[in-house]
């Protein structure tokens, strides 16, 4: 699968290049653009592209810019910090609109997407036939990731599974688990590591909150238009999802899991 990123941060363009081979390994990050004008360049004479991830502001102006002058066949998915550009995204080729910071399972959320509208508008039995494979590639890594942890307590060893487990936090410099029976774990794992083991049933809200979809109660917003979530176990500390990161909250919740 042929993929372009659009992108002017060199970190940023590693960080999703290594997402998405994450995701799905048959991935080919073929050209990297880092400027509208590259971009318009590049687009006038481009190989064959699956599947483009454009970032929207560049160095240069708005990526925008780069699909008027030049009109492509691929499928767009918009990557960006804000999400003021939303209706302006799906003008163009836009299948999808992805907040940063990217998350593998928002990536896993965008290409189950893309997946399905290729499957329903592939031109021959050929294309048709390539895209369920890969799908079926991505579905078989989603659901064979590691989705399990041990924990140590008292001098045993528990197995958990990421159903059991309600948040995972941050207090006093330690990361906790919490289940859905109340007990609470400390674990040598940071929550960086815990949402790639748990996978996309679980949401970085924050820094110091790794949710799971299934403990949330209700989600409220607050005069700053964060959202204050309320969950179905007890937690000591108010859990807010900000207001940059509040519609990919959203969409989140309202996304089906991939397994299902």
């Amino acid at each position: 699968m042929r993929v372009v990123l659009v992108e002017d941060e060199q970190l940023a363009a590693d960080d999703l290049s290594q997402t998405l081979q994450m995701v799905l390994p048959q991935v080919e990050i073929i050209k990297c653009v880092q400027s509208v004008q590259e971009g318009i360049s590049f687009f006038c004479d481009a190989p064959k592209i699956d599947l483009i991830f454009s970032d929207i502001q560049l160095g240069d102006g708005l990526s925008f810019e780069i699909f008027k002058e030049v009109p492509v066949a691929a499928p767009i998915v918009f990557c960006t910090a804000y999400d003021d550009y939303l209706l302006e995204a799906f003008k163009t080729n836009g299948i999808d609109y992805i907040l940063k910071p990217i998350s593998n399972g928002a990536v896993e959320s965008t290409m189950k997407k893309y997946f399905s509208l290729q499957r329903q508008l592939a031109p021959s039995p050929i294309d048709h036939t390539i895209h369920n494979d890969l799908y079926k590639d991505l579905m078989t890594q989603t659901q064979s990731k590691q989705n399990s942890l041990v924990v140590h307590h008292h001098g045993r060893i528990i197995p958990l599974v990421a159903e059991d487990v309600a948040l995972c936090y941050i207090e006093y410099e330690n990361v906790f688990v919490k289940t859905f029976d109340g007990k609470e774990y400390a674990v040598n794992k940071s929550l960086d590591d815990l949402e790639k083991i748990l996978g996309g049933l679980f949401f970085r809200a924050n820094r110091q909150h790794l949710v799971n979809r299934t403990a949330l109660l209700h989600a409220s917003y607050t005069l700053s238009r964060k959202l204050s979530l309320d969950f179905v176990v007890a937690h000591n500390s108010r859990v807010y999802v900000s207001r940059e990161k509040a519609s990919t909250f959203l969409r989140w919740l309202e996304a089906k899991e991939l397994s299902s």
